[in-house]
């Protein structure tokens, strides 16, 4: 699967099949992790496996009830090393490391797809309560539940903005919908099509 299809056809999916997930898919998604960018390369993700369905039922309750989770095989509980976060940084460590985790999560998310799994970010749960099910030691904090399976839903496409709404050239408020930047809305709108047909195939 090509990057771009799958940053195009991942979805945030609330669904699965009764059907285990190889542990090499597993592990295929946790080298994405592992490859994400970070600050000051200090990697502080820590990641908990959680296959026990008893655990997993405990995982949804602790996340507001979210009761579809309990539906998935495999749930990734993403943390932060507190200590690694604020080694290098201090205090603004804590900070990086969230971003740094986003684009771990996103890898995750974006391989997960390209293998035929669905995932969902769920980042809604009692920090406290996730800690004390999963044995977390003080400096180990759950930030992400990534429930995993084979989807057994296929949600709509979602709709989204146009570039120009959310682009500014050099400072806020200067549009690209101007003269100068007709090249770059042309290709994009040549993009947008491209999408649109790839979507209807998959």
């Amino acid at each position: 699967m090509e990057l771009f299809d799958a940053i195009r056809g991942r979805r945030s999916i609330r669904a699965f099949l009764d059907k285990p997930v190889e542990d090499e898919k597993i592990g295929w998604i946790l080298e994405a992790c592992r490859w994400a960018p970070s600050a000051g390369n200090r990697q502080p993700w820590e990641i908990i496996i959680v296959k026990d369905h008893d655990v997993i039922e405990s995982l949804s309750r602790a996340a507001y009830d979210q009761d579809w989770i309990s539906t998935a095989p495999v749930v990734l509980v993403v943390c932060i090393n507190e200590r690694i976060a604020r080694s290098k940084y201090g205090e603004r460590g804590q900070m990086y490391a969230l971003e740094s985790i986003g684009c771990a999560v996103q890898n995750m998310m974006l391989v997960a797809h390209s293998l035929g799994l669905g995932s969902c970010f769920v980042g809604a749960f009692e920090e406290d309560e996730i800690k004390k099910i999963l044995g977390c030691p003080g400096h180990i904090n759950p930030v992400a539940l990534l429930p995993i399976g084979y989807p057994a839903e296929k949600p709509e496409t979602p709709e989204r903005v146009e570039v120009p709404q959310f682009t500014y050239i050099d400072k806020y408020g200067k549009s690209v919908d101007s003269p100068e930047w007709k090249g770059l809305l042309e290709y994009g709108k040549r993009i947008k099509r491209k999408v649109l047909r790839t979507l209807k195939k998959i």
